[in-house]
């Protein structure tokens, strides 16, 4: 244990300059981003067509001292991809991008909340030859074996496309990787073991005190970046609650910052997306937004929250020096461990007594039709691709004519 005295966080905030509420101008955003005393504008691209409006908005951001942070959000088909076919996608849209922003862009997020796609789902099978229980909701995503592993290999080829893309174009560029919060440390485990490569780990925070999981990630040996952060709801139940929300989470996380190595905050986001009501997603926001007569959008006030976040940030570290662990250890031993994928041909016996016939989704049609017709669970990879088929025709015939 030593002792330092740390700067600032990098406070940042997110937006959705290419793809949202037209009528606000980049330059307007990123006005309002060194006004909170921010430095950092974290925003979403899909593909090399978005290219040229992110060159505008990194050349408008270094004129007011904002680095721009990228998310590489790929739109690519999971179901029907093939793992080899997704890492090369992947791996192509990362190299277009990096390349050439290489010397203007030294930190990239890649993906965002991918891993959700592999959460475990009811009825699915585990790894073990085990049926998820159906009454269940999905899982929760803290161990390895809460992510079905037919869809988990979709997201880490993209993953390792991305990387490993990243890494040709220029090995010093960061990458920051991770998951949506919510628990899902398993993730984290499941990319070591898959030999994904990352600088920086990612995670998001709506609520909470997060020191549990960063003592977890602390151990992963890389610094930490909330991506995404706010109160939960945002000003859903009230903005004054917003406000002393995200007052209180920044203080926990220049508590936390050198104990943890956070180095990063952004908060999610910028401006209101009012054309969400009444979700919660159209109250997240230090700006309100109102449409104009021409279809258009106009700031409409700043929300409590943005005047208490611009006093907390101008406020500064406070200076205190705070004891730092070791950010150089490997994860502990109980999270490391893996278990094997299934072998397909693996022999899972089944009682059809033992099914829940009130549920009705794919996922246990395919399970009862083995156990009724071949005597034994389906592997994990045999009930997916089933499923699969059964979201383009719904019918469970030809599963079951394959099966006879």
């Amino acid at each position: 244990m030593t002792a330092s005295c740390a700067a600032d966080l990098l406070w940042g905030v997110n937006g959705h300059p290419f793809t949202a509420y037209p009528g606000i101008s980049i330059e307007q955003q990123l006005d309002y981003v060194r006004d909170l005393g921010m430095k950092s504008y974290r925003v979403n691209i899909s593909s090399p067509d978005g290219a040229t409006k992110l060159a505008e908005l990194v050349k408008a951001g270094k004129q007011r001292g904002v680095q721009i942070l990228p998310v590489i959000t790929p739109d690519l088909d999971l179901d029907n991809g093939t793992v080899d076919d997704l890492y090369a996608q992947a791996y192509d849209l990362a190299s277009t991008l990096v390349s050439r922003f290489k010397d203007d862009i030294r930190v990239w997020e890649l993906g965002n909340e991918m891993e959700n796609y592999a959460i475990l789902m009811p009825c699915e099978m585990r790894d073990s030859g085990e049926q998820y229980n159906c009454s269940w909701g999905p899982a929760g995503g803290t161990e390895t074996t809460h992510y079905f592993s037919p869809r988990w290999s979709k997201v880490s080829a993209v993953l390792r496309g991305l990387s490993d893309a990243t890494i040709a174009v220029d090995p010093t560029i960061r990458k920051a990787m991770g998951t949506a919060g919510w628990g899902h440390r398993g993730a984290f485990t499941r990319m070591l073991q898959d030999g994904i490569r990352w600088d920086i780990s990612v995670w998001h925070l709506y609520g909470g005190d997060p020191e549990d999981v960063f003592k977890f990630l602390a151990t992963l040996g890389r610094p930490i970046w909330l991506t995404e952060f706010n109160h939960p709801g945002g000003s859903q139940k009230g903005e004054s609650q917003q406000a002393d929300g995200l007052v209180e989470t920044m203080t926990l996380l220049r508590r936390y910052q050198a104990l943890y190595g956070v180095e990063a905050a952004h908060i999610y986001e910028l401006l209101d997306e009012p054309y969400w009501a009444p979700s919660y997603e159209a109250f997240m926001g230090l700006v309100r937004l109102k449409k104009r007569g021409d279809g258009l959008w106009a700031p409409s006030g700043r929300k409590p929250a943005y005047d208490a976040v611009k006093k907390t940030i101008a406020n500064g570290n406070a200076g205190s020096s705070s004891p730092t662990v070791s950010t150089k250890s490997l994860p502990p031993a109980d999270h490391t461990s893996v278990p094997p994928v299934a072998d397909a041909g693996a022999f899972h016996p089944c009682s059809l007594d033992a099914f829940d016939k009130s549920v009705f989704n794919h996922a246990n049609q395919i399970a009862y039709a083995y156990c009724l017709i071949l005597r034994r669970m389906p592997s994990p990879a045999e009930q997916w691709r089933a499923v699969v088929a059964m979201k383009k025709d719904p019918s469970i015939f030809p599963t079951l004519t394959k099966m006879l």
